[in-house]
């Protein structure tokens, strides 16, 4: 079935988790650059995951994406600022982060992240990324990639599970239904607009 024969009025738990979480394991390689996607609670779900994979020696660098200025519980700054702060507080050398400070939507992450990737390596010379998200949203973030970024990066998924949002409880709360429903009818629209290709699920 292709995401353009979904309706979104007519959404089963089964096309939901095959939508949003068939297929997007990581697949534990190497990369050039580790790129995390911002978002409120970025520094909680994505920053931890990222900087595992950092202290694993799979890339050396990482991309903090998110230029939403927001009143975070430490200060007033912008997502990728408030990343950064967490990761070097978590062990990563702050000559190893990038910053994307003009991001506001996924679309533009991916614009803001193929800019910064220019800008420190020469794109040309980046083979592979390893993009971090939540579970709930890494199916559009990754079709988004794959489809923006240059034909020879290839882009790895590795996300990051949050509170209500995962692939195992998702439909137990009204808050994670309605999110993962809301993220299913984003990836249609994304389709229906020609933002990225059609899919297979």
């Amino acid at each position: 079935m292709l995401i353009s024969e979904l309706c979104k009025e007519n959404l089963t738990d089964e096309i939901v988790d095959r939508v949003l979480f068939e297929g997007i394991s990581d697949t534990g390689e190497k990369v050039d650059c580790i790129i995390v996607l911002g978002s409120i609670k970025a520094s909680q779900y994505r920053i931890p995951v990222a900087v595992e994979a950092y202290k694993e020696e799979r890339a050396s660098k990482l991309l903090l994406s998110g230029g939403s200025v927001r009143d975070f519980v430490d200060g007033n700054m912008s997502e990728a600022e408030h990343m950064r702060k967490h990761a070097v507080d978590m062990g990563v050398a702050p000559e190893d982060i990038i910053l994307d400070n003009y991001s506001h939507n996924t679309v533009e992450n991916m614009f803001g992240s193929l800019l910064e990737l220019q800008r420190s390596f020469w794109i040309n010379k980046v083979n592979s990324v390893l993009l971090v998200t939540t579970s709930y949203h890494m199916r559009r973030s990754l079709a988004l990639a794959r489809y923006l970024f240059p034909p020879h990066v290839t882009v790895i998924p590795c996300p990051a599970d949050d509170t209500n949002t995962r692939r195992d409880n998702w439909m137990d709360s009204e808050e994670g239904r309605k999110r993962a429903i809301a993220e299913v009818n984003n990836i249609i629209t994304c389709v229906e607009n020609g933002l990225f290709p059609d899919l297979e699920i």
